[in-house]
């Protein structure tokens, strides 16, 4: 009988394992300007070379477009196929960054973390592109 339980434990833990290591953001990590704390961002760059932060501490996502500068706005995301409403700021001072903000956002934080697929449309003016990011 104790032989059964090692082996729901093994099993439980190597698919909390796997489970983790397949919903990998890559990190960076930062310290703040009086230098006394050290702060970590998660991010991911897909093949166009966009890449996509996860602020956690606003509580937020940042696209970064640096081939684009002028004014974008993002009205809509998908997390894994689900779509979430939200709204977007550019930053005036990083032309290229685009603050991706929305409501429920500890919820979207959380899914947005364990996301598999995260896709959205860019609207430039009237152009609009198509960015998505797979987490490995």
């Amino acid at each position: 009988m104790m032989h059964f339980y090692k082996l729901v434990a093994t099993l439980f833990l190597s698919l909390l394992i796997s489970q983790a290591a397949f919903a990998k953001w890559d990190e960076e990590r930062d310290t703040t300007t009086n230098g006394k704390e050290e702060l970590v961002y998660y991010y991911k760059t897909n093949e166009q070379g966009q890449k996509l932060v996860l602020d956690k501490y606003v509580k937020r996502l940042i696209f970064i477009r640096p081939d684009r500068l002028y004014k974008r706005s993002i009205k809509q995301i998908k997390i894994d196929g689900v779509v979430v409403d939200v709204t977007s700021d550019p930053f005036s001072r990083y032309p290229e960054q685009t603050a991706i903000v929305f409501d429920n956002k500890d919820e979207v934080l959380k899914k947005l973390f364990l996301a598999k697929k995260i896709e959205f449309n860019v609207l430039y003016g009237r152009d609009q592109a198509e960015s998505i990011f797979i987490i490995k």
